[in-house]
C-alpha cells in the first residue's frame, strides 16, 4: 500500500496517512491482527495497538497514528507491518 508519513505538529506522534482511498473493515482487522500476536483494543471509530511503549491507532480509513514517536523511519516500518494484516472491507 502507497502511503505518507508526516509529523503531527508540536506532538511526538506520526501519522501514516494512505495515498489511495481506501476502506478498512475494523472487526475484522482486529481479527487479524490478533492472530498474529497483536494486544488490540476495539473501539467503535477505531484498533488501538500497544507495541512495546507505543500506542497504534487505526481508522478505518487507513490512517495510522503512531505515539510516542518522532522517528519517520519507525513509523514509516511499524505501518508497513500493520497495513500487511488489516482486512479491506
Amino acid at each position: 500500500m502507497r502511503f505518507r508519513v508526516e509529523r503531527i505538529c508540536r506532538s511526538d506522534s506520526m501519522s501514516a496517512i494512505p495515498l489511495d482511498k481506501v476502506r478498512f473493515d475494523l472487526a475484522r482487522s482486529c481479527d487479524s491482527l490478533r492472530s498474529q500476536g497483536y494486544e488490540v483494543e476495539s473501539h467503535e471509530l477505531y484498533l488501538v495497538i500497544k507495541i512495546g511503549a507505543l500506542d497504534l491507532t487505526i481508522y478505518g480509513s487507513g490512517r495510522v497514528l503512531v505515539h510516542p514517536l518522532n522517528d519517520k523511519k519507525r513509523a514509516k516500518e511499524l505501518a508497513e507491518t500493520i497495513f500487511e494484516h488489516l482486512v479491506l472491507e
